[in-house]
């Protein structure tokens, strides 16, 4: 019996490589991915900066080596711009450029990254003089009694918003012997509770507010609501307009008011105002001479003070006998804050007890500052 013959299949005939694919492959894909890789390279060589910008709520501290214990040569606010000139082999420590040409170090701030600086190796210069140590200022108050006084000043003497004279009781308060200094402001700026200073510059130096030098003379470029900040975060607050003048010109024990804080003779006291003037701040309680009775320093010049209240041109007409805070400004009635005391910018003049000015209360001047009261 014959066997069934099994129908042959056709024969399948063989791929063809698939070459297209194996040279996209093997050849464009690594030349696409290393396109990519030195693009990376170039854009993050490109984009490296040479400077930092101190981040915010970070304080740059600058010191004379790389090292924490080194002596302090500037401070620098959040917002500053540093010119960077080195960096140490860990990249830990970034030289940067100061005034004068001068250079030191301060640690770089843990979000900046490392690829994104450019600075070669530097080896620190352990000859770098270092600056001379200032003993800091003692944070002093003076008490203040509960006592009446007669605020403003009498028909024919002053200006017009300095009149009516009127009888004001306070309750007992203290209040500083000097005006806040650039030392003590900086430690609330560290501590993340006050802005930076609006401008770094005194009237005559580029960096008062940067230079540990100046850490005994007085804050300015303050706005009035920083001002404000400081003396809440040291448990105080700024004084009354009542109380400043209180403590600038009324002599407790004699029940008398001095025109000027060390007497009604504006000749009779060197200050840092009119003609006696330094033409810029000086260390605080610089002037001896310029005291007031109740002790308090530097209320005639130096600097002009931030005090509390609104201003109104004509408050004193309507204004509260006992513990008066001024007139509301939520009212319209208050324009700008009152500034109180003298200046090395003004003549002796407006460093009578009773003159009044006012600024906005959003700016920093360079020539006011401020000191802080509390409640007895």
């Amino acid at each position: 019996m014959t066997k069934l013959q099994q129908p042959s299949r056709p024969s399948r005939p063989f791929a063809p490589r698939p070459t297209t694919q194996i040279a996209i492959g093997c050849v464009v894909v690594p030349i696409i991915l290393a396109l990519v890789i030195l693009g990376v390279i170039f854009y993050v060589r490109s984009n490296t900066a040479t400077s930092i910008t101190v981040p915010e709520g970070d304080v740059a501290l600058v010191r004379t080596l790389p090292e924490e214990t080194a002596p302090l040569i500037a401070r620098f606010g959040s917002g500053r711009a540093l010119e960077i000139t080195g960096r140490t082999e860990d990249w830990r420590w970034l030289e940067v450029r100061l005034w004068d040409d001068r250079q030191g170090w301060t640690l770089r701030p843990l979000d900046i990254l490392v690829w994104r600086l450019d600075a070669q190796v530097v080896t620190p210069n352990s000859s770098e003089s270092a600056p001379e140590a200032v003993t800091p200022v003692e944070e002093e108050t003076l008490l203040i009694p509960a006592t009446s006084f007669t605020m403003g000043s009498p028909p024919g003497l002053g200006e017009a918003d300095e009149t009516p004279a009127h009888p004001v009781s306070l309750s007992p308060f203290a209040i500083d012997r000097t005006e806040v200094t650039v030392g003590q402001y900086w430690q609330c700026i560290e501590a993340d509770e006050c802005e930076p200073p609006t401008s770094d510059a005194s009237n005559t130096v580029v960096n008062y507010l940067n230079d540990p030098a100046y850490d005994n003379y007085p804050i300015v470029n303050v706005a009035w609501t920083e001002a404000n900040n400081y003396c809440m975060w040291r448990g105080k607050r700024l004084p009354t307009e009542a109380e400043w003048e209180l403590a600038a010109g009324w002599d407790i024990d004699k029940k008398a008011k001095f025109l000027w804080p060390w007497g009604s003779d504006p000749t009779a006291a060197e200050a840092n105002i009119g003609e006696t003037s330094l033409g810029q701040a000086a260390p605080v309680g610089s002037f001896a001479e310029d005291v007031s009775a109740a002790g308090a320093l530097d209320m005639g010049g130096n600097v002009s003070e931030w005090v509390f209240d609104w201003y109104k041109s004509d408050y004193y007409k309507i204004a509260d006998d006992t513990d008066p805070i001024g007139p509301s400004q939520r009212r319209g009635e208050g324009t700008g804050r009152v500034v109180r005391g003298g200046s090395f910018n003004t003549s002796v003049d407006e460093a009578r007890t009773a003159n009044r000015r006012n600024q906005s209360p959003e700016y920093g001047y360079p020539d006011v500052g401020f000191r802080c009261a509390q409640d007895g």
